[in-house]
């Protein structure tokens, strides 16, 4: 099961409420019995370059290393204080059978996205984060489905469809088999409207290639 929720962190807290505009992704987090959590951090936006100086000054950050530096965005190595509320709902998870795959800043939130089993060992998770006294808002919950790509191109469910409908028509074959009033039609929508979905999920499939790592 496929599960996006929202939540608050102290990780990097003071370093999102500085610097407002930045564009952050978190992935790779990974723990160990006496070692606090490491993750990779993707870091977009304006004020990018900052983003060094301030984190680095995070009382959430022990560590903090650079692992590239590329025109569209930069790729950090963190270690975060031990003890952490993040720390133990990582734990939770993991003792639930989740997988972890990315988080993402969005408004002042994260989202963050996990695989699970199935629905009793996400409703596992949800207790043990009640318990703790942490609060998480699921926003996307879908059965049956397992992602390894870790959602990170946050489409929508409507994008999806107007994907595998495109693609299904042979919309992006070469020569191109079908239309968009065919992809239009098998949707029940109008051709405006599956145009604008399929940019759309274009665009978020594009932002996320450029944020994978490539130029």
């Amino acid at each position: 099961m496929y599960v996006e929720f929202s939540h608050r962190s102290e990780l990097l807290h003071e370093t999102v409420q500085t610097i407002t505009d930045l564009e952050l992704q978190v992935r790779d987090l990974a723990m160990g019995p006496e070692t606090p959590l490491r993750f990779t951090c993707s870091v977009s936006g304006c004020a990018a370059d900052r983003f060094a100086s301030v984190a680095g000054e995070d009382p959430s950050v022990a560590e903090l290393k650079q692992l590239d530096c590329r025109k569209l965005r930069r790729l950090y190595w963190i270690k975060a204080i031990p003890g952490t509320a993040d720390q133990h709902a990582y734990e939770s998870a993991i003792d639930s059978g989740a997988v972890y795959l990315q988080s993402r800043r969005t408004d002042d939130r994260w989202v963050t996205s996990m695989n699970f089993p199935d629905q009793d060992s996400f409703q596992e998770f949800q207790c043990r984060i009640d318990e703790a006294g942490l609060t998480i808002e699921p926003t996307l919950v879908r059965a049956g489905q397992y992602r390894l790509s870790g959602g990170v191109t946050n489409l929508t469910e409507k994008q999806e469809a107007v994907l595998t409908a495109a693609i299904d028509r042979g919309y992006f074959q070469i020569p191109r088999d079908g239309s968009l009033d065919q992809v239009a039609t098998d949707l029940g929508i109008s051709r405006q409207a599956a145009s604008e979905r399929l940019r759309r999920a274009m665009g978020s499939l594009a932002r996320a290639a450029v944020n994978s790592g490539s130029e």
